[in-house]
């Protein structure tokens, strides 16, 4: 379409492109058409885009009816026992937690000492993606991944400054837990230039001591999640603490398998839709680790392993032509820099998804929008994308993505997969082309 093709090139500075790298692919949803291509088949990162292949692949793999199971049972063939047995819910919250404790009260003796009990046996033992980087251990999004997760596996520190300078920093966790430990270095300063407020977990340490360093000024408040080492134990030790609270007294924990002879006392279930809604809308990386791994467990009815889940993954799309051989999986969040991707396979996984009329209401849906909560929501407000575009991001340090569905000014749905790499410096004007592109899609007709 030489229209269209000058139309998209002409939003493609020089100054950005090159010295770094661009691909592009424009389908025709009607007919299969490729409207426009540039570099189709240049192998980049797709950074969270990653996301696409893991949602596509979890809704066929698992079922649209797929739901997450997190049980607690009660065995007292030898010791009183408390198991709680997760399934790799990554939405798994303090909510749900209390509404099993309360059903766990409910039922059980309070003059009895529990052991409480935690199985992890749904996945490998493996907390992190092939490739990830070392330094991100502590930051919410680079978060182990367990069966037994709890509120992303992350802790929230909430931070408020007093009224004078000099005062000590009032700080607060969510949930409130003794799992972790807080060093309060911080202080209520009038001017904090040079002394931002860092909320970090010590990374050479096998601890959960959380430090607060920096200042506030008078009065201000500020908050921040990190992640957790030994998220399993973090859930159990919460568990526990919900437990006494409701009377139920547990003298130790441990991590093993549910016994046979355990009998549940109740559930909490979770959709598979829901996750792969939040998953994309949010890029939430534990989502996606879960759901990997929750399809090699389903694929080898075994333990549930990266590697099993990227077999699964691959057969789903090799089943339905396309080319796994011009991709490279690592993990299901896009969070590796060993991921690799090409425009042309993005654009044909969303082609995929579209033709599977059973399962694209639910695939589209779970995609952002702009003015939409979620990782369009301040981009192109007020613009003919907005309540019509539907994409996932995707960044990395130098990479960014954007790649989704579109509808034109003549009614026709289009897909489209942009990929950016090898930049430095600022994202947003990256961002602004990405946006101009989704812009120009939405206003295209024939």
């Amino acid at each position: 379409m030489p229209e269209l093709k000058a139309r998209l090139d002409a939003l493609l500075p020089d100054s950005l492109f090159p010295p770094s790298n661009i691909a592009m692919v424009v389908l025709s949803l009607e007919d299969g058409r490729t409207l426009y291509e540039l570099n189709p088949d240049l192998l980049l990162l797709p950074a969270s885009n990653q996301k696409l292949f893991t949602s596509a692949a979890a809704l066929s793999v698992l079922g649209s009816e797929y739901r997450f199971l997190t049980t607690v049972s009660v065995d007292t063939t030898i010791v009183p026992s408390i198991f709680l047995r997760g399934s790799g819910d990554p939405l798994f919250s303090t909510a749900d937690l209390e509404s099993l404790a309360c059903a766990v009260s409910a039922a059980l003796p309070h003059d009895t000492s529990w052991l409480l009990g935690g199985d992890v046996s749904r996945f490998d033992d493996v907390p992190w993606g092939a490739g990830w980087m070392w330094d991100d251990e502590a930051q919410p999004d680079g978060m182990a991944t367990t069966p037994l997760s709890l509120n992303g596996n992350t802790v929230r520190v909430k931070i408020r400054a007093g009224n004078n300078p000099g005062d000590t920093l009032a700080v607060t966790v969510e949930p409130e837990t003794r799992y972790v430990t807080i060093e309060n270095r911080g202080t209520t300063a009038p001017d904090t230039t040079g002394r931002p407020l860092q909320v970090t977990r010590r990374l050479t340490e096998q601890s959960n001591t959380i430090i607060i360093s920096g200042a506030l000024r008078p009065r201000d408040t500020s908050s921040a999640r990190v992640a957790v080492r030994e998220p399993a134990w973090y859930t159990l030790r919460v568990f526990s603490e919900h437990l006494a609270r409701h009377g139920i007294q547990c003298t130790g924990m441990v991590l093993d398998t549910l016994p046979p002879t355990a009998r549940p006392l109740s559930s909490v279930y979770r959709a598979l839709d829901t996750v792969v809604t939040y998953m994309n809308r949010t890029s939430d990386n534990l989502s996606a680790e879960c759901l990997l791994k929750t399809m090699g467990a389903f694929w080898t009815g075994g333990p549930g392993t990266a590697a099993a889940g990227i077999s699964a993954m691959k057969e789903f799309l090799a089943g339905r032509s396309l080319d796994t051989n011009r991709i490279v999986i690592a993990d299901g969040s896009g969070v590796s820099r060993y991921n690799l991707s090409t425009a042309r396979s993005i654009a044909g996984l969303l082609q995929i998804m579209y033709r599977d009329q059973r399962l694209f209401p639910i695939f589209h849906n779970s995609l952002p929008g702009p003015g939409e909560h979620g990782s369009l929501s301040g981009r192109m407000k007020g613009t003919t994308a907005e309540r019509n575009l539907r994409a996932k991001t995707g960044t990395l340090r130098g990479a960014s993505a954007f790649s989704g569905y579109v509808t034109g000014a003549d009614g026709k749905m289009l897909a489209f997969s942009v990929i950016m790499q090898n930049f430095h410096g600022n994202l947003r004007s990256y961002r602004q082309v990405q946006d101009k592109i989704g812009l120009v899609l939405s206003q295209w007709q024939e």
